[in-house]
């Protein structure tokens, strides 16, 4: 769950495994064999650890931003290009402290934020194509949108345009927000953690709520993607996106992206 609380959470991931009887006491060996294939393949290693962080990143999202948040990007005027990320990274952490410190003098909260920076040189041999340096910072402050965009400087100098809006909070926009700050699963990302920044909640598993064959009758009868369906088994939340995969190891496997429904409640503290 997404939220500071379970009762303040507007956004869950549910991840359903098949579990039942002497399937609860196999879990471990398939997952250490699982982990053992990966280790033979590094590609899938790569993937999986993509993955992750994907998902790890869209859930920080959704647990520490609302609507009364922000997304800046932050580009460069070509005289001002880093030659290094680590100048890029310089760079931001100023633009950072500026903001920090306007809402020191003013007395407004501590901001907290995520941001990625995107940098790619051209790469011929792999097809990949240059992406100019430049960062997506999602902010919880109470500064204006103009005083967020002044701190981008070096030195008092604008470094290039820098664009800032509120969040939107329709169905599906956070998590599109969030993939499409790592929307390149190729691409090395780096990205920055504020310290207040709060993981997700993780609920114990609910361990032989699902048996194999239901699992499987969900995936193949068209439930799957029925949000009235869904809305049954979670009550006060509705279907964002359904997803189901299936190995002959593990079987069917179901991933929910679910909302709560009606007018989101706030994730401060």
């Amino acid at each position: 769950m997404c939220g500071t609380s379970k009762s303040a959470a507007n956004y869950q991931e549910v991840e359903i495994y098949p579990m039942n009887g002497t399937e609860q006491s196999r879990t471990l060996d398939q997952e250490l064999a699982r982990a053992a294939d990966l280790r033979r393949s590094s590609k899938a290693q790569q993937n999986q650890n993509a993955k992750n962080a994907r998902r790890l990143f869209r859930q920080l999202v959704n647990t520490n931003f609302t609507g009364e948040d922000t997304h800046t990007t932050q580009t460069y005027a070509p005289e001002y290009r880093p030659e290094t990320e680590e100048q890029a990274w310089a760079d931001f952490r100023n633009f950072y402290r500026h903001i920090k410190e306007k809402c020191r003098a003013r007395g407004l909260p501590k901001p907290e934020c995520l941001a990625v920076m995107e940098w790619a040189e051209e790469n011929p041999d792999t097809g990949q194509k240059a992406v100019a340096p430049h960062f997506h910072t999602i902010l919880r402050c109470e500064l204006t949108r103009d005083e967020i965009e002044s701190c981008w400087h070096r030195k008092g100098v604008r470094l290039g345009r820098v664009n800032t809006d509120r969040l939107q909070m329709d169905k599906n926009s956070l998590e599109a927000l969030a993939n499409y700050m790592l929307k390149y699963p190729k691409r090395k990302h780096r990205y920055f953690r504020s310290r207040g920044i709060k993981n997700p909640i993780t609920p114990p598993p609910a361990d032989g709520k699902w048996t194999r064959r239901q699992v499987q009758k969900i995936c193949t009868d068209g439930r799957l993607y029925d949000p009235e369906f869904w809305a049954k088994k979670y009550p006060g939340w509705d279907l964002n996106e359904a997803s189901a995969s299936y190995n002959e190891f593990a079987g069917w496997h179901i991933s929910l992206k679910l909302r709560r429904r009606g007018p989101c409640r706030g994730n401060r503290h």
